[in-house]
């Protein structure tokens, strides 16, 4: 007889804008769950690009020795604003980033996403996928040497670990806010979601869901993807909902969920959609003792 998916019958409350969520749905479908969106953040470009323009119109023009991605969302700005300022034609899909610029990111799927967007990509951590895993692993050999023009463009509430680190080797990254985390949805005119994405058809519910009900009925765990959609979920929620699972996907996101009364049943060992539903299977599933 055919043994079910490990997931089978069950169902995730993913918080994350479908254009985001193609690949976790895909992978939980695969293990035999169910997803249902609830978008409770998005991410839109600053008002003011100035700062990012500049950034770009450098990298086409080879003025940065480094290139550090930490997140798509940071390509999916760049792409925009490289398009707005003429430097990417209609339908084209790599960066004008100079032959000689080398480029970090933080984690195997940026890396992927840079490779899409025609970037050869020198460092990528591949343990810790994190600012601190990016500093920590980052090959001596290739290290920018004090003096070097590093390009850091990043997230407006981006943490402060990867240019205190950049620093400590005596390098002055050149900081640009690419883009805001806000409160889903953007602002039409400066939402940055991803084209390429596709939009999957699970169940959709607003963001204010939560704040009457912290969860759906038939709801078996609620997957965190970012601290700020911790933040932003418990705003709406108030407090965890009792007996709820939760499972984050790396150390800061279990962090912020325990800073706020939640222990995460789960962590994923790898940031990805693999990764978290491995982790929601071990929490179902714990292997016996002296196993695995």
């Amino acid at each position: 007889m055919p043994q079910s998916p490990p997931l089978a019958g069950r169902t995730a409350l993913l918080l994350r804008s479908a254009d985001r969520a193609a690949p976790t749905i895909a992978e939980l479908a695969h293990r035999g769950a169910a997803t249902v969106l609830c978008p409770v953040i998005d991410f839109e470009l600053p008002e003011d690009t100035s700062a990012l323009d500049d950034g770009v119109q450098r990298l086409a023009d080879g003025g940065f020795e480094w290139l550090v991605i930490t997140s798509r969302t940071t390509l999916l700005a760049l792409a925009r604003r490289a398009a707005a300022r003429g430097l990417m034609s209609a339908g084209d899909t790599s960066l004008p980033v100079a032959p000689g610029t080398r480029v970090a990111v933080v984690g195997e799927a940026t890396a992927a996403a840079c490779r899409a967007a025609g970037l050869r990509v020198d460092v990528v951590p591949a343990h810790d996928h994190s600012a601190r895993g990016m500093l920590a692993e980052w090959p001596t050999a290739l290290r920018p040497t004090p003096g070097s023009v590093v390009f850091m463009p990043q997230a407006d509430i981006a943490s402060p670990t990867l240019a205190e680190g950049l620093g400590a080797w005596g390098i002055d990254p050149v900081i640009a806010t690419a883009y805001r985390t806000v409160d889903a949805p953007a602002a039409p005119g400066r939402a940055l979601a991803d084209p390429a994405a596709g939009t999957p058809g699970p169940d959709l519910l607003p963001a204010d869901l939560a704040a009457a009900h912290g969860a759906p009925p038939g709801i078996d765990v609620v997957l965190f993807t970012s601290p700020s959609i911790v933040r932003r979920y418990l705003a709406l929620a108030g407090s965890p909902p009792p007996d709820l699972m939760a499972v984050a996907i790396g150390d800061p996101t279990a962090t912020e969920l325990r800073s706020n009364g939640w222990e995460p049943a789960g962590i994923a060992a790898v940031p990805s959609p693999a990764g978290l539903a491995d982790a929601w299977q071990r929490a179902l599933h714990p292997a016996p003792p002296g196993v695995g």
